[in-house]
């Protein structure tokens, strides 16, 4: 059995629509946003709970902080929403909501992964929830997908990027250097995703004019007629030039 890696979908990757997780749940009602707002949530549990108060209190810099630290990782995902990235991130979102029935940012998984068969050959990974090792109704989801090169500015020593067939990626947190390390050893070498230009083919050269062959060279008779038919008469010039 292949290992079992510990990991997570990196938090600034976006929540998907409740639509979207298994068993369509119903979109949030709006008493319960207007409920979730931090005003309302310190008023509500200021005169029983201070700790939830003060943490009710605290969200928004939790989340300014948060936006702070999207702006320093960079994006976490790109493509569609029927992209090979966005369906392996709603499958982690999906076997946390069947367990806990509740969202979250970056949920766990356990990956294993497998290098490809040959140089340049794509290798997979799967993800399955961290619970349940053994059971035969545990759910996967696998995908075939290469390390992407995270740019110098954006890594970090968890940070594992991997990039689908179809050009699309996502980030990956794993728990420990040692943990990443062993994903990408598993996967092979990191490859770009900035699609290369094809080399200008070199520009074909001249041919070379074909030179003249002695048969289609005049005749000098030929040449002699010819200027003779040009000129005209010196006495008619010479005529011409007294009247």
């Amino acid at each position: 059995m292949d290992e079992e890696i510990p990991g997570r979908l990196s938090p600034y990757v976006r929540r998907p629509k409740r639509a979207l997780l298994p068993g369509s749940p119903d979109p949030v009602p709006l008493r319960r946003r207007i409920g979730g707002f931090f005003l309302f949530r310190f008023l509500t549990a200021l005169p029983d709970d201070l700790a939830d108060a003060v943490a009710a209190l605290l969200s928004p810099f939790a989340r300014a902080a948060r936006l702070a630290g999207r702006l320093v990782h960079g994006p976490a995902l790109r493509g569609g929403r029927t992209s090979a990235a966005s369906r392996f991130a709603l499958a982690l979102h999906g076997f946390h909501w069947t367990r806990w029935q509740a969202e979250t940012d970056g949920p766990g998984a356990m990956f294993t992964a497998r290098c490809g068969a040959g140089p340049g050959a794509a290798g997979t990974v799967t993800a399955r929830p961290p619970w349940g090792r053994g059971d035969p109704a545990r759910g996967s989801h696998t995908a075939a997908c290469r390390l992407r090169r995270v740019p110098r500015l954006r890594r970090t020593p968890t940070r594992v990027d991997l990039v689908f067939t179809d050009g699309s990626w996502l980030a990956l947190r794993m728990g420990t250097r040692a943990d990443a390390a062993r994903l990408r050893a598993a996967l092979g070498p990191e490859r770009s995703t900035v699609v290369r230009g094809a080399a200008s083919s070199p520009s074909p050269s001249p041919s070379p004019s074909p030179s003249p062959s002695p048969s289609s060279s005049p005749s000098p008779a030929f040449a002699r007629e010819h200027e003779r038919e040009r000129e005209p008469d010196i006495g008619v010039r010479a005529g011409r030039a007294t009247q």
